[in-house]
């Protein structure tokens, strides 16, 4: 799933004008980018902890709980192109690098070894220590830059749209730069995607919006589908659970949903295995007719019209809405409608001890421009341009941009979120057991 993208608002909006929400790979932080510059914001408890001002983004990718954040503007001011990448330090509240491309950005993707940029017609994916240019993938159009990296390097697969007619997915290795699979996924093409925590497992839905596949990765096994309803929708996004048990999807309909990936019987009885054993050797369409699966538990959202980002903490499911607030469901062990546990708005405002001006703060220390036709053959014009630059071929990021910066919750914060948590709440899986 895009866990963050671009959104639009009503005219007459002040603050949330092309308001990015998304969640950064563990899902313990929000970012939120603006006109205005962009935020950080704590899950649980709930607390902002960054905020940079005076520049309009479009697109905000943390790499996990550290000072790396990768920012891509709206093209409202020169510095921050749509066609660029800024590499912002929080820590010491400066630019590191720029990337600049001949097309727009569409994505951007990052693990603790690759960046990944998606244009319409390709992707780039550079070794994130050096921003090296190691390949890059022509690919289908893919006007909404649709991908899904995996956050496990051990399992290091990005999937992304194979066709723009048909539902096919290719799951590529972008540690070893090749492709390793090809999935017939469904009729239609490729909306959404994404991955769980482990690389192991990926969600997808197709343009129809009316049903979501799960596959084994990077096999390409459909283990799981399930029926979201029977009316063509726009999905927002998808996200597992930390264990892989749930995933959640939301969409724009009034309707967020929540699945069960059920663990199947490694010796199941025969009469219970013959729809599934049947499915196996029917095309998409019929299978899915066979053996649709329901919600397990669901969110009725009050406003509809508005696009939403969901996740899952510890026995809660995250929204993030457009809309300009965050919230947390409990879900019910038994399943059933979520409750309402929490709502904060995500309004900005000035905040000159937290905030910082990132116009002409923060000199670069290298602008990587990434050219012309956009081949291969672009490397050796992104190595030299960097060399120049910096004078060394030594890595760009050392290691204190990937040491954790965004520190967890204090045993107090902890002792206080406790305090107001109902009595009974799900663990992770539970309801599998």
């Amino acid at each position: 799933s895009l866990a963050k993208q671009r959104l639009h608002q009503p005219e007459g909006a002040h603050e949330m004008d092309n308001l990015s929400v998304g969640f950064n790979q563990d899902c313990s932080l929000i970012t939120v980018g603006s006109g205005r510059g962009f935020r950080v914001y704590r899950c649980n408890p709930f607390k902002k902890c960054f905020q940079a001002v005076d520049g309009s983004i479009q697109f905000v990718e943390m790499l996990f709980s550290t000072s790396l954040v990768a920012l891509v503007g709206s093209g409202k001011e020169a510095a921050f192109s749509p066609r660029r990448i800024r590499m912002f330090n929080t820590k010491t509240r400066k630019f590191i690098c720029e990337l600049d491309f001949a097309g727009t950005i569409l994505n951007v993707k990052m693990n603790r070894k690759r960046l990944v940029a998606v244009l319409e017609n390709k992707i780039h994916i550079f070794d994130l220590e050096t921003l090296y240019m190691l390949h890059t993938l022509r690919t289908t159009p893919n006007k909404k830059g649709v991908i899904a990296l995996s956050t496990n390097i051990r399992n290091g697969f990005m999937a992304l749209p194979g066709h723009d007619s048909k539902g096919e997915i290719l799951v590529y290795d972008v540690i070893n730069c090749q492709l390793h699979s090809k999935i017939n996924a469904c009729n239609n093409p490729v909306q959404n995607l994404s991955m769980n925590a482990e690389g192991t497992l990926l969600a997808a839905a197709s343009t129809q919006g009316t049903v979501i596949r799960v596959f084994s990765v990077p096999e390409g096994t459909k283990l799981h589908t399930f029926r979201r309803g029977s009316y063509p929708v726009t999905i927002h996004s998808i996200a597992f659970n930390p264990s892989s048990s749930l995933i959640a999807v939301s969409s724009s309909s009034s309707t967020i949903h929540i699945f069960e990936l059920k663990v199947q019987d490694s010796n199941p009885k025969p009469q219970k295995a013959s729809s599934s054993t049947l499915a196996k050797y029917l095309p998409n369409l019929l299978s899915d007719i066979v053996e649709p699966g329901r919600h397990f538990a669901y969110v009725t959202l009050k406003e509809s019209s508005y696009r939403t980002v969901v996740a899952f903490g510890d026995g809660e499911l995250l929204v993030l809405s457009e809309q300009g607030y965050f919230c947390r469901y409990t879900i019910p062990n038994q399943g059933g409608e979520c409750k309402l546990d929490m709502e904060s708005p995500l309004k900005e405002k000035p905040d000159e001890e937290m905030g910082v001006k990132i116009h002409g703060k923060g000199g670069l220390q290298a602008l990587l421009s990434v050219q012309g036709n956009g081949g291969e053959g672009n490397l050796d014009n992104v190595t030299a341009s960097k060399e120049k630059k910096s004078g060394s071929s030594r890595p760009l990021l050392t290691k204190e941009y990937f040491e954790d910066v965004f520190f967890e919750p204090t045993k107090e914060e902890k002792e206080d979120v406790d305090r107001k948590k109902p009595k009974e709440r799900l663990t992770v899986g539970s309801h599998l057991r």
